[in-house]
């Protein structure tokens, strides 16, 4: 097994400087050095023109710098970036990441850039994060290199979701998107070229780290492929891993080595391996982003008979569909409640409403009745798993649900599953519910898929306790 590098410093640095920080409004330097200033801790620019930046006092040369720093972020060209990183192995600056495209994506010329990093990397033992990356996101350290969009400020609180990712478009794309029904993140990863530091090295860290609760990568390329299979098998033993494996086809193949400069492998290989080792994998990045926002907060079942809780029949209908559809890897099976307790649900529903599976309440239906028939099925000892509808366009159901739920869901020794809908408020409702304790999502399809992936982790966990 590759030995591990210890990443403590570049998550939470004593002190960070930013090399071709600026003035600038919007640029690249100005706008990762004020994030970092935000980290309360020492940040220091570099730039040889400037005196002053955002009130602090610049250095002009790296060889300026105070004793101390362990991460360097580089914001320069690519052909200066080289320099620059040679000044930092000589200063025993011991973390670096190039944030500059312009290397082996590039081709030959771009190549022999990277070459002269890694060379720097072994005279020195300067550990590189990049080149053409965004670097790290670290909400609870807050350190913050990202120099784009990322949807930091809608992030859900105590996140426990390590996010790795080999393209860093992909990545906060994905976030920004679903960090509107609630995402809680522990660390965001950039790979970007990965002249040096691979998902190898964060997979070891995160399986380590005891506030990850999940580990999601995209993933175009692999640098060491057995390696990081041990590494990923060894994290699944402690949390879900998710992979989204870029390149299946011939032609994205291609695309990736252009993007890249890397082959992406075989998928027929990749797909075994991946499913031989535990990792849980994903197509696209709304599955990726689904995947890792149950599993890094809901426990798995202990089998894969599902209860429906509806209060339209229609939703009711279409999820016993999904729930029925064939899946070769993850089967799930409607369960057959048992006479107490549909007789107990039959005492809650007006007298047209269905006890069975699924059991639907009827547009009749209001908060309380809800929670009591939630509550009667996750007593019945032959549901491992529920669906539950919560629409709120039925004039019975209010906000208070949103609590009332969370309430029951974190009493419950089930996992609890919630698909919502509210037209235009669609969004907010499954926000609220994820700071609630409750994850939802807002169609049965992605409902079930998660449902599905729950039950795909209990089977791993089974399988991984075997061997």
């Amino acid at each position: 097994m590759r030995s591990s590098v210890a990443l403590e410093p570049l998550f939470n640095p004593r002190a960070i400087t930013v090399i071709g920080a600026s003035s600038k409004a919007d640029s690249v330097g100005r706008t990762i050095f004020e994030n970092l200033l935000r980290s309360q801790r020492p940040v220091y620019p570099v730039h040889p023109l400037e005196d002053s930046i955002l009130g602090s006092p610049v250095c002009k040369t790296v060889d300026d710098l105070p004793s101390g720093i362990d991460l360097a972020v580089i914001a320069t060209n690519a052909e200066r970036t080289v320099e620059v990183v040679e000044a930092c192995g000589r200063c025993q600056i011991p973390f670096v990441i190039p944030v500059a495209g312009g290397f082996s994506e590039t081709g030959d010329e771009g190549k022999t850039l990277e070459d002269r990093l890694r060379r720097i990397v072994d005279k020195y033992g300067t550990r590189i994060l990049g080149p053409n990356t965004l670097g790290i996101f670290a909400p609870q350290e807050r350190i913050d290199t990202i120099f784009v969009e990322h949807g930091d400020k809608s992030l859900g609180p105590g996140g426990g979701v390590a996010f790795i990712t080999q393209s860093g478009a992909v990545g906060v794309e994905a976030l920004g998107i679903e960090s509107n029904i609630g995402f809680g993140l522990r660390a965001f990863v950039g790979l970007g070229n990965k002249v040096d530091l691979d998902e190898v090295d964060f997979l070891n860290h995160f399986s380590a780290d005891s506030q990850t609760t999940c580990i999601a990568l995209y993933l175009e390329s692999l640098s060491d492929g057995r390696a990081f299979l041990e590494a990923a098998g060894n994290a699944s033993k402690k949390n879900p891993v998710v992979a989204l494996k870029a390149g299946r086809t011939m032609s994205a193949a291609s695309a990736v080595s252009s993007h890249t400069g890397q082959l992406a492998g075989s998928d027929f290989v990749v797909d075994a391996a991946f499913k031989q080792y535990g990792i849980q994998r994903v197509f696209d990045e709304e599955q990726l982003c689904d995947a890792a926002r149950v599993l890094s907060k809901v426990q798995p079942p202990h089998g894969n008979r599902v209860a429906i809780i509806s209060p339209g029949g229609g939703y009711g209908v279409m999820a016993t569909d999904e729930i029925e559809a064939a899946d070769s890897n993850v089967p799930l099976a409607m369960a057959k409640l048992s006479a107490e307790t549909e007789a107990t649900i039959r005492g809650i529903v007006p007298s047209f409403a269905s006890t069975h599976n699924p059991v639907d309440l009827s547009t009749g239906a209001n908060d309380d009745m809800i929670i009591d028939a939630l509550t009667a099925v996750l007593d019945d000892q032959d549901v491992d798993i529920v669906l539950c509808m919560a629409l709120f366009a039925p004039s019975g159901i209010s906000d208070g649900l949103i609590r009332k739920m969370g309430i029951l869901v974190s009493e419950a020794t089930k996992p609890v599953v919630v698909v919502s809908q509210f037209g235009p408020f669609t969004s907010g409702h499954i926000s609220r519910f994820y700071d609630h304790g409750v994850i939802g999502f807002p169609s049965i399809a992605r409902g079930v898929r998660a449902v599905r992936w729950l039950v795909q982790r209990a089977q791993i966990q089974d399988t991984l306790q075997a061997s």
